[in-house]
């Protein structure tokens, strides 16, 4: 089994590195283009299903790839963004200038630290994992499934699948609209690449969760 994993396309809030967590922001243009080559470029894939976060900008993301590739995304809510609260719509410096206190007791402990009104990493990778286990199970061996998902919810996968400590979270990247791949063999589950942005050229720009 192949799992091909697609960050969703850039957002005016990515541009600006404001946290968005379960905001409804859509893609902008530079998102869209970057979903419409990531599309083209999975066309010979050979899918046979196309799982999506039911937030906007992953959920436009996975439509326009899989205008490309015939499959209709299935929405699956566990495959959303860490739930930020009160982090939502704040830049980093905004968050150590709002709440220092917290922000102190975040950087001691990253994984396990409950953003003010929302989720820890902890939190987000059990749902994150739970989507996995219900992928997993629903098909077999020598598929390939395209999951369209967000930056800290395929990060937090993948430190499941190479055993990578969740305090070591923030020390992986992903681009928007980049493509990743693990894949199921006899020893389990091994992470084959990760950020693949060979279809994004000129539109690989930094930014945030």
């Amino acid at each position: 089994m192949r799992l091909i994993l697609v960050r969703h396309g850039e957002t005016p809030w990515n541009q600006t590195l404001q946290y968005q967590g379960h905001a409804p922001i859509p893609l902008n243009e530079r998102g869209r283009e970057q979903a419409r080559r990531a599309g083209i470029r999975l066309v010979r894939s050979g899918a046979v299903a196309l799982y999506s976060s039911d937030l906007p900008r992953a959920w436009e993301t996975a439509e326009i790839i899989g205008s490309h590739v015939n499959l209709q995304p299935v929405a699956m809510p566990d495959l959303r963004e860490i739930d930020v609260g009160l982090w939502e719509g704040l830049t980093p410096d905004e968050l150590y200038q709002r709440f220092p206190d917290h922000m102190r007791e975040y950087d001691r402990d990253p994984a396990r630290t409950v953003r003010l009104g929302g989720e820890s990493y902890a939190q987000l990778q059990a749902r994150v994992l739970r989507a996995f286990a219900r992928i997993e199970a629903a098909h077999r061996n020598g598929e390939t499934i395209i999951v369209v998902s967000h930056g800290g919810s395929i990060r937090a996968l993948f430190c499941h699948i190479i055993g990578l400590d969740l305090a070591n979270f923030s020390k992986l990247w992903l681009d928007n609209g980049s493509l990743s791949e693990i894949v199921r063999g006899r020893s389990g589950w091994r992470l084959l690449r990760m950020n693949d942005v060979a279809h994004l050229e000129e539109l690989v720009a930094e930014g945030g969760e």
